[in-house]
């Protein structure tokens, strides 16, 4: 059993069709059998953890024997895209929500976080308007310039 499952936890649950995590092989003896401990201690330690998680994940638990051999699976659904991101609450929500990159789970950035953010409230920065801003003042580069230069010239 891992330490610290938040980090997978988090990305399986911001990932579409969530993931799933075999206890039971070793992944450093060429994900060869090696078996649980206890498959209800493990069970509970694993539960333990997803009740750490905002929002709570519920994992689907199933144990598998396997020529005397216990195997845990805990699949992790993909949380609801409103519920975006899933983190750990000890760490917060800017630190502790993750996204699967490959086999790693890679801390999200601001903007990442902040797209969830948007789509549940609904914002359209995009399309917000700025009514007080002057064309030269949110225009960018050589465009920028010119406009600068026909608006002073236009005065």
């Amino acid at each position: 059993m891992p330490k610290r499952l938040y980090d997978t936890l988090s990305s399986f649950s911001n990932q579409d069709d969530g993931g799933i995590i075999v206890f039971g092989i070793d992944e450093q003896n060429d994900y060869a059998q090696s078996d649980v401990y206890d498959a209800q201690d493990l069970q509970k330690r694993v539960n333990k953890q997803c009740l750490q998680m905002k929002p709570v994940v519920r994992p689907l638990m199933t144990v598998t024997h396997i020529d005397d051999r216990s195997f845990v699976a805990a699949e992790i659904p993909e949380m609801d895209l409103v519920e975006h991101p899933c983190y750990y609450k000890g760490q917060g929500r800017l630190k502790g929500s993750f996204t699967r990159i490959g086999d790693s789970d890679e801390p999200m950035t601001e903007y990442e976080i902040y797209s969830y953010e948007a789509f549940r409230k609904k914002y359209q920065n995009d399309i917000r308007s700025v009514p007080r801003a002057a064309l030269w003042s949110v225009s960018t580069g050589i465009f920028s310039t010119v406009v600068h230069y026909r608006c002073r010239r236009s005065r």
